[in-house]
């Protein structure tokens, strides 16, 4: 059990100062990956990993790509065999058109109780608090059985190269559980959404508008294609709904007709393209969709090679080539499930309890993390937790209530305290 004086000597060495300081310098840092306009994550684990060095921790560098670094900062707190993950990125999406912004994307602006900007949300203010979580814990002095590995992580954003590096280079062989730092306004998450990303290409023949009957139209084959992934969410939600993550999806999200260039209206495309963005349940099985996205693909295909056999041998047609379709799965993130009886879990618990005086409320992230591949990999428990409303994410005029990240420190550092606190040295 942890001392309420154990928790009071954290608690104490919170600074929110240094924690709304800290948040503001990482937000007015462009680390947008955009190569063609100079920016990337460089600067930002730079100034973090800076920080963490004048505050006297053991800080590494890794470059996984070039201008992508991984920052590892560690506190060996004392001995003991647990070693306790957060987890936090330096990218941050690309904010649009200015002109959509009332503050300035990457000027840390606060009003009222909120700081503004891109990334004050997602996520760099829980990733400042917690480097100041581990701060924290590092001047009280508490003794603590184990270890805290701060990851600054690169590429959360896209094909989380960076937490994909960080297991590879085995770093997270010592990790026993880890805590994800992301919006999920104070929710304990023990639950995230698996993610398929899959790309059907469909090659028919270009043609001219006036002349459907010289080419071969991809749009039946593009409308069979939407038609078939509804589908497959409805036969998916049939199964019902899961507390904490909502309900499954199959959602076409980009559709090009013509595959590449501009679309002209007298122009027949050739070539087509769908997206879909499937999100899933633990229930569900991703090699079990996989087969059903494969099968989606041969019944289109056959479906509409036989609708223009028959329409060419009506309208006495012949020569037409038979249309093609393929599929690509671009993206395999499965889902995660933490059991609520992991020490992790229930340090989380106790930390949001102690730090609030709230019962905790749980939930589940609806898209994937870093955490997924954490889990996924090495079966690492993790919990996903931090300051900011869920649907801010990647909008303009992101922002971040600012006493929700002091509370967010606060909660850091007790999972911490509680995950790895030893008792018999108070």
């Amino acid at each position: 059990m942890i001392s309420a004086k154990m928790a009071d000597a954290v608690l104490t060495c919170v600074d929110p100062d240094e924690l709304i300081r800290l948040t503001g310098s990482l937000v007015k840092i462009n680390s947008v990956w955009d190569p063609a306009a100079g920016t990337s994550e460089q600067a930002a684990a730079e100034f973090a990993a800076a920080w963490a060095e004048r505050r006297g921790f053991d800080v590494r560098m890794e470059t996984v790509a070039p201008g992508r670094p991984n920052v590892i900062i560690t506190h060996a707190a004392g001995p003991g065999p647990r070693c306790l993950m957060f987890e936090g990125h330096t990218d941050v999406v690309t904010p649009g058109d200015p002109a959509a912004w009332t503050y300035s994307p990457f000027g840390a602006e606060i009003a009222g109780n909120r700081m503004y900007g891109r990334g004050t949300n997602d996520t760099k203010g829980n990733l400042a608090a917690m480097l100041c979580a581990m701060a924290a814990l590092k001047r009280s002095g508490v003794p603590l059985a184990g270890t805290i590995l701060g990851g600054v992580l690169c590429d959360e954003e896209d094909q989380m190269i960076g937490v994909r590096h960080f297991i590879e280079q085995g770093h997270a062989d010592r990790v026993t559980a880890a805590v994800i730092c992301e919006p999920q306004d104070g929710l304990i998450c023990t639950s995230q959404k698996g993610a398929l990303r899959a790309r059907f290409s469909v090659r028919g023949k270009m043609s001219h508008g006036a002349m459907p009957l010289a080419g071969l139209n991809t749009a039946p084959a593009v409308a069979r294609i939407i038609a078939g992934l509804h589908a497959l969410e409805e036969a998916a939600v049939s199964c019902g709904r899961d507390e904490h993550l909502g309900w499954p999806s199959f959602t076409p999200t980009v559709i090009q007709a013509p595959a590449g260039g501009p679309a002209q209206l007298n122009v027949i495309p050739g070539e087509a393209r769908i997206l879909a963005d499937i999100r899933t349940l633990p229930r569900q099985s991703h090699p079990a969709i996989v087969a059903e996205l494969g099968r989606l693909a041969e019944a289109v295909e056959d479906g509409v090679r036989d609708h223009y056999r028959d329409y060419d041998r009506r309208l006495g047609i012949a020569g037409r080539p038979a249309l093609d379709l393929a599929l690509e799965i671009l993206t395999d993130r499965p889902c995660t499930r933490t059991d609520p009886s992991e020490p992790v879990v229930q340090a989380a618990h106790w930390a949001t309890q102690r730090a609030t005086g709230r019962q905790p409320l749980y939930g589940g992230v609806p898209g994937a993390t870093d955490g997924t591949f954490l889990w996924a990999w090495k079966r690492i428990p993790i919990v996903t937790m931090g300051a900011g409303d869920r649907e801010v994410p990647h909008q303009a005029d992101e922002w971040v209530d600012l006493g929700q990240l002091v509370e967010t420190a606060k909660i850091y550092a007790l999972t911490a305290l509680h995950y790895l606190g030893d008792p018999a040295a108070e």
